[in-house]
């Protein structure tokens, strides 16, 4: 417990006024002192009885870098006060988490963006109660951390790279297709390749076609590694392959160095939970249908008898129309 700016300015009208007491008499004393003297004592008794607060933390939604949301503290303690919090903010998501605040009363907010991939934790929220006057504070610690999940950059492939992703695994897909059965409404997850285009022009709602006994596509196995440093790389080439296929209506199967997840199609939430954690390291199935591997300063994708660059797979953000960026932010 200390004293504040205005309560060192108040101890120094307190001298002022046993000087001027001493210079004038104790009618001086009386009227400038006692009231003085009364403020202090009462300010370091309420800050003394202040007592730490528990807190309730609401995060935004997980979500993508740059992508902004709103954190909410509330507070439970036996008798309100007024405070100056800070909330400790993960290196990857930057705000202004500092606000005066009445510990006790109506919850609290403040502003956030997410900067980059990870699992980011936020708190312990450090509290600096004071009393009304704001004479005295005390400085005090609401535990408990909660956690946000920023998940890697997901981007536009072009036109010539999905027909050639397509194209891979078009073959095993085919040979488990059966004979035509009959066209019904889109759902999701279902393949873009069965929307029936005259069917849906006639009708203005995608019309997919449906076939006899028709046994679930194969899933795509997607393999990445790298570098340590280039965790966010890797990630990021992956999490835009996988998901091209996953919204396409294609499972896939995917290795990084930190383990195995599967993906049902038209379900994008397990890649990106685990793209969010994922680290660099020896790419752990070298057979898989697509490989990623980061060094850094390059990322490679291989797949059949094709290997290039990632940068040459995806479309530019300043050769999008404003559509398309519309239409890969909802995909």
């Amino acid at each position: 417990m200390r004293l504040t700016r205005r309560g060192y300015a108040v101890c120094g009208v307190v001298v002022v006024g046993f000087a001027l007491g001493l210079r004038f008499g104790p009618r001086a004393l009386n009227a400038l002192v006692l009231p003085t003297g009364v403020a202090l004592v009462a300010a370091f008794l309420q800050v003394r009885l202040a007592s730490t607060p528990t807190v309730e933390r609401t995060l935004p939604a997980d979500g993508f870098p740059d992508e902004t949301g709103e954190v909410t503290l509330s507070f439970d303690v036996g008798r309100p006060y007024p405070a100056h919090v800070v909330d400790s903010l993960p290196p990857g998501v930057s705000g202004d988490a500092e606000i005066d605040a009445l510990v006790g009363g109506d919850p609290v907010s403040y502003a956030v963006t997410y900067r980059s991939r990870g699992e980011h934790q936020f708190g312990p929220a450090a509290v600096v109660a004071t009393d009304v006057l704001g004479l005295a504070e005390r400085e005090l610690v609401a535990s408990g951390t909660d956690a946000v999940l920023v998940f890697p950059r997901v981007r536009r492939l072009s036109a010539g790279a999905r027909h050639d992703l397509w194209t891979l695994h078009d073959a095993e897909f085919s040979s488990r297709r059966e004979e035509f059965d009959r066209l019904r409404e889109y759902v999701r997850g279902d393949s873009l390749r069965d929307v029936h285009w005259k069917s849906s022009a006639k009708r203005g709602d995608l019309i997919v076609k449906e076939f006899v006994a028709e046994a679930d596509a194969s899933a795509v196995r997607v393999a990445a590694g790298g570098a340590r440093a280039a965790g966010d790389e890797m990630a990021e080439a992956a999490a835009t392959l996988c998901l091209a296929f996953v919204r396409s209506g294609v499972p896939v199967t995917l290795s990084t160095p930190s383990g195995v997840v599967e993906a049902a199609a038209g379900d994008d939430t397990p890649l990106l939970e685990h793209l969010a954690r994922a680290r660099g390291g020896p790419v752990p199935d070298e057979g898989a249908d697509i490989v990623v591997s980061a060094d850094g300063s390059t990322t490679r994708v291989r797949f059949g008898d094709t290997e290039t660059t990632f940068d040459r797979l995806v479309v530019e953000e300043s050769n999008r129309s404003a559509d398309e960026r519309t239409e890969g932010a909802v995909a």
